[in-house]
C-alpha cells in the first residue's frame, strides 16, 4: 500500500458502540495507518479500536443498548453521550468523522454536527438495514451523511437510488484465515473436549438484554437436544464480559456437562482466533441472530438462528418489517436456508426441532454448507487484499473532497 501524499488526514474522529462496530473500525484503522502514517485518531471505541492507537473518551459499552424499550430505559443517558459527542467533534478540527453501525445514536450524532457546521466529509460505514425497515430513514441519512461504506453487495443500489453514495468494502469476514490444526488442537484442550465426539455451540448474543432474552430458552433447547443426542458435547460462547452471568446454572439452567468458552484472559486478537477454531471444531451452531451468523459461515458450521426483542419492540419492529428473514445469509444469497425462529416463535421446542433435523441429516447440514460457501464468495472471498477496501474507499473520500 503506497503512503499519500494528500495533506489529509491529520485527525479523524471515529464512533463505535458495539463489538462487532470495534472489530471494523480496528481494521480501516489499520488500513488508514499503513497510508497515513501520522493520522490520529480521537472517539469511542472498544479494545479492537483501542489497540490501534484510539484515544476513547468514554467506554464504548455505554452505547450498546438494542431495542425500542431497551433504548427508552436508557435514554437520559444516551442523548447526554450522544450531545457529548456532538460538542467533541465541534470543538476541534477533524478532517473526517466516521460512524461506524448503531444507527441510532450515529445518524442523530451526524445530524447534530451538520447543524454545527461541521463541513468535512461524514462517512458511514455499514448501512442501516432500510432493506429491511424504516425506510424513510433514506431521506435523513441523506442529509447527514456523505458517504456510506457497506459490508453487502446488495445494499449500494438501494442507496444509489436514493441519491445516497456509497462503496462496497466487503465484509472482513471472508477475508479471515482459516484456524489451522494447532489452533484447533489448543481450543479442544483448553475446553476439553472429547475427539470423535460431535458439538453443539451456543452463542446466546454479545448485549446483556440479548443475554438474559436468550439465555434461558437456549438453555431448555439445549436440554431437549442433549436427551435426544447425548453424544453431543455442549458448549456455550458469551463475550468475555458476561461469562459470569451465564454460568449461573441456577438461573439458566444448562444441561449437566455443559462447558464455557472462557476467554477474559486473552487479548483481542488471541480471543478471535479461539473463536474462529471453536467454531471450524463445532459441528452444529445454536445462535442468536447477527454478526455471529456470517463467523459460522466462515468456518462452515451448519446453525439454527434464535431471536427475541421485548414484547414493545416485537410490535412495533413487527409491523414495519420489509422482509421475511433476518438472517444475513438467506438475504445475501436470496434463500431461506438457514432456519430461523423470531420472537414469539422463539422457544425451546421449535428450536429443538430445527436442531434435531439438521443434526439428524447429512443432507440438510451440506445444503447448508453449500449456502454457508457461496455467502462468503459473496461477501469477497477471493477478492486481492480485501481488508484494504475501506481505507482506500476513505483515501477517494478525501481526495474528491474539497473542503
Amino acid at each position: 500500500v503506497k503512503k499519500h501524499k494528500s495533506k489529509y488526514p491529520r485527525k479523524i474522529f471515529l464512533i463505535a458502540g458495539e463489538p462487532s462496530g470495534d472489530s471494523l473500525g480496528g481494521n480501516l484503522m489499520e488500513g488508514l495507518l499503513r497510508i497515513y502514517p501520522d493520522v490520529e485518531f480521537i472517539g469511542v471505541g472498544g479494545p479492537s479500536m483501542i489497540e490501534k492507537g484510539l484515544v476513547s473518551i468514554f467506554p464504548y459499552d455505554e452505547l450498546s443498548v438494542m431495542g425500542i424499550t431497551e433504548v427508552l430505559s436508557n435514554l437520559p443517558r444516551l442523548l447526554n453521550r450522544k450531545n457529548q459527542l456532538v460538542a467533541s467533534i465541534l470543538s476541534d478540527s477533524f478532517d473526517a468523522v466516521v460512524t461506524i453501525d448503531s444507527p441510532d445514536l450515529n445518524l442523530r450524532v451526524a445530524k447534530g454536527i451538520k447543524r454545527g457546521g461541521y463541513r468535512n466529509p461524514v462517512i458511514h460505514y455499514v448501512s442501516p438495514t432500510v432493506w429491511a425497515w424504516r425506510q424513510g430513514r433514506l431521506k435523513k441519512i441523506r442529509e447527514c451523511v456523505d458517504h456510506i461504506l457497506t459490508l453487502f453487495p446488495f445494499e449500494n443500489e438501494i442507496l444509489e437510488k436514493s441519491g445516497i453514495s456509497s462503496t462496497f468494502v466487503g465484509h472482513p469476514i471472508a477475508n479471515i484465515k482459516p484456524p489451522d490444526k494447532q489452533e484447533i488442537a489448543q481450543v479442544s484442550s483448553h475446553l476439553g473436549l472429547e475427539p470423535g465426539k460431535p458439538t453443539l455451540l451456543i452463542l446466546p448474543g454479545s448485549r446483556k438484554s440479548e443475554i438474559t432474552k436468550m439465555g434461558p430458552v437456549f438453555a431448555k433447547a439445549a436440554g431437549l437436544f442433549q436427551t435426544e443426542f447425548p453424544d453431543y458435547q455442549i458448549v456455550v460462547a458469551p463475550t468475555p464480559q458476561f461469562t459470569g452471568i451465564l454460568k449461573d446454572r441456577n438461573e439458566f439452567g444448562w444441561p449437566e456437562g455443559t462447558r464455557f468458552f472462557e476467554s477474559a484472559d486473552w487479548d483481542t486478537e488471541q480471543r478471535e482466533r479461539m473463536k474462529l477454531s471453536l467454531f471450524s471444531v463445532s459441528n452444529l451452531a445454536l445462535a442468536s441472530s447477527g454478526t455471529v451468523s456470517l463467523e459460522l459461515a466462515a468456518a462452515s458450521t451448519p446453525m439454527v438462528i434464535g431471536y427475541d426483542l421485548s414484547w414493545l419492540s416485537r410490535q412495533i419492529i413487527g409491523s414495519m418489517l420489509l422482509v421475511d428473514t433476518v438472517t444475513l445469509i438467506n438475504l445475501i444469497t436470496s434463500t431461506r436456508e438457514v432456519p430461523e425462529l423470531l420472537g414469539k416463535n422463539l422457544t425451546p421446542e421449535n428450536l429443538f426441532v430445527e436442531l434435531e433435523r439438521i443434526a439428524s441429516a447429512p443432507s440438510e447440514q451440506n445444503a447448508q454448507i453449500d449456502i454457508l460457501n457461496q455467502t462468503m464468495i459473496s461477501l469477497g472471498k477471493n477478492t486481492q487484499n480485501l481488508n484494504d477496501l475501506p481505507a482506500q474507499a476513505m483515501v477517494e473520500i478525501f481526495d474528491s473532497h474539497k473542503g
